[in-house]
C-alpha cells in the first residue's frame, strides 16, 4: 500500500539538499530558454522517441560533473513552468555513487537544465531503473529494494521531498510510465500496476491475462489513449493489451521472448521478440513480421508516421510501416546506440559521437564528438546526454 513519508524522517535519512556544491560546471556555457521536454523513457507514454524539432550540428554547451558518481542514467527533461512556484526547465538524473564518501549509493539529481547547476540531490533507499519519469510536479522512480521485491518512490520537485512510495512483493526492473494522471509499472510476477500520481492510491493492479498465465514484464508500458501495452521477456512471451481504466486484458498475441518495446503510434504496435521484430494493429490483427540477425536486447526502438527504427549496435534499420527495409546504416566498427527522430532526421549515438541520418535514405547529415553514452534525449534548443566520468552533458547551439 502506498505510505506518505514524513519530512522530518526524510531529513534524518539526509534527503533534501539544496544548492549543493557537489557538482562541479566543466563547461561555462548556457542555453537560452528551453522549450519543448522528454518527461519519460522514449519521449511519450507511446515510448515512440520521436520529436519534431531540435538542434541541428549541436556542440557542447555544458558539462556537469555529478560528485561521486560513478555511472548516471539516461536523463529526462521537464518544462516546469507549468508548474506553481517553479519557473524552469530541469533536467532529472539518477546516479551511482559507489565510492566511500557517498553517504548512500544511488541518488536522484535536479539541474536547471539552461546552465546544468545542481537544484538538488536525494538519496534513494533502493536500487533505481533509469530513468524516472515526469508529471504534474512530481519525479517518479521505480526501484529494486530486494531481488524478488520493488518499489516506486514519488518525490516533489520543488526541494526533492518524498511524498509517497508504494512497495511491490515482486522484482520490478521497468523505469514507469505516466498517462493521465496514472503512472504504470509492470513487474516479474505478470502484474501491472496503476497509481494516481497525485498520493499514489491504488486505482488496479491484476495479472497480465489468466492468473494461470505466467508472465515475466520487464520492461516499461506503452500507452495510448485508454489501452496500454506491456511485452512479456519469459513465460507467456508475447505483447498484450490491457484496457487502461479497469486494468483488464483485453487482447494477448504471441511471440518470441519481447526484448525491446512494445512501442504504438496511431493504429502500429511494435515489439521485438527475439531477432524478430513484429507488428500489429491496435486491435490485436497480425501486421506483419520483420527478420532482424543478432538478439541484443535493451535498446529502444523508435518510430514515426512513416518507419520503425531498430538498432542491433552494428547496424541500424529502417523499416517502412508496411514491413519493408527502406535502408540500413552501418559504420565502421562503431557501436550504434539507440535512435531518436527528431523531426526529418534519425539521430543515434555512435561510438562517442551523434551521427543524425537523413529519415528518407539513411544519408549522413552531419556528427558532432560528445563522450556521452546511452540514449540522446531531445528538445527543440538542445540534447541532453549521460557521459564519461560521472557526467551529464546539455549540447545546442547555446
Amino acid at each position: 500500500m502506498p505510505s506518505p513519508t514524513r519530512r522530518q524522517f526524510l531529513s534524518l535519512l539526509g534527503t533534501a539538499s539544496v544548492g549543493l556544491a557537489g557538482c562541479l560546471s566543466e563547461d561555462n556555457g548556457e542555453f537560452g530558454q528551453i522549450d519543448g521536454e522528454w518527461p519519460v523513457e522514449g519521449a511519450n507514454a507511446r515510448r515512440t522517441r520521436t520529436v519534431n524539432d531540435g538542434p541541428a550540428d549541436p556542440a557542447m554547451v555544458w558539462a556537469t560533473e555529478i560528485e561521486e558518481a560513478r555511472a548516471v542514467g539516461t536523463p529526462v527533461v521537464a518544462d516546469q513552468t507549468k508548474v506553481p512556484s517553479l519557473a524552469d526547465t530541469r533536467v532529472y538524473v539518477l546516479a551511482d555513487a559507489v565510492s566511500s564518501p557517498a553517504r548512500h549509493r544511488y541518488r536522484l539529481h535536479a539541474f536547471d537544465a539552461p546552465t546544468g547547476e545542481e537544484h538538488w540531490r536525494v538519496p534513494l533507499r533502493s536500487d533505481p531503473n533509469s530513468p524516472p519519469a515526469v508529471d504534474s510536479g512530481q519525479i517518479f522512480v521505480s526501484a529494486q529494494r530486494g531481488i524478488e521485491q520493488g518499489r516506486l518512490v514519488a518525490f516533489e520537485d520543488r526541494f526533492g521531498d518524498e511524498e509517497w512510495l508504494y512497495d511491490i512483493d515482486a522484482r520490478v526492473t521497468a523505469p514507469p510510465v505516466v498517462a493521465s494522471g496514472t503512472v504504470y509499472l509492470p513487474d516479474w510476477e505478470g502484474r501491472v500496476h496503476a497509481l494516481g500520481v497525485a498520493d499514489g492510491s491504488v486505482r488496479w493492479a491484476r495479472p497480465v491475462g489468466s492468473d494461470q498465465e505466467s508472465r515475466t514484464l520487464a520492461k516499461p508500458v506503452a500507452v495510448q489513449d485508454d489501452t496500454l501495452f506491456v511485452g512479456s521477456h519469459t513465460g507467456r512471451t508475447g505483447v498484450a493489451a490491457v484496457d487502461a481504466e479497469t486494468g483488464e486484458t483485453m487482447w494477448t498475441k504471441s511471440t518470441h521472448r519481447v526484448i525491446a518495446g512494445p512501442v504504438v503510434d496511431d493504429r502500429l504496435v511494435v515489439v521485438k521478440g527475439g531477432s524478430v521484430l513484429r507488428a500489429f494493429d491496435t486491435d490485436g490483427t497480425d501486421r506483419w513480421a520483420f527478420n532482424i540477425p543478432g538478439d541484443v536486447p535493451g535498446i529502444p526502438i523508435a518510430v514515426d508516421d512513416q518507419r520503425v527504427y531498430v538498432s542491433t549496435r552494428k547496424r541500424l534499420y529502417a523499416i517502412t510501416r508496411s514491413g519493408r527495409e527502406a535502408w540500413t546504416y552501418e559504420p565502421d566498427d562503431e557501436d550504434i546506440g539507440p535512435p531518436t527522430v527528431v523531426g526529418n532526421e534519425v539521430v543515434v549515438p555512435v561510438g562517442d559521437g551523434l551521427t543524425a541520418l537523413a529519415h528518407a535514405d539513411g544519408a549522413t547529415r552531419w556528427h558532432t564528438e560528445t563522450d556521452g553514452y546511452g540514449s540522446v534525449v531531445v528538445t527543440p534548443s538542445a540534447m541532453f546526454m549521460a557521459a564519461s566520468g560521472g557526467r551529464i552533458i546539455g549540447l545546442g547551439t547555446g
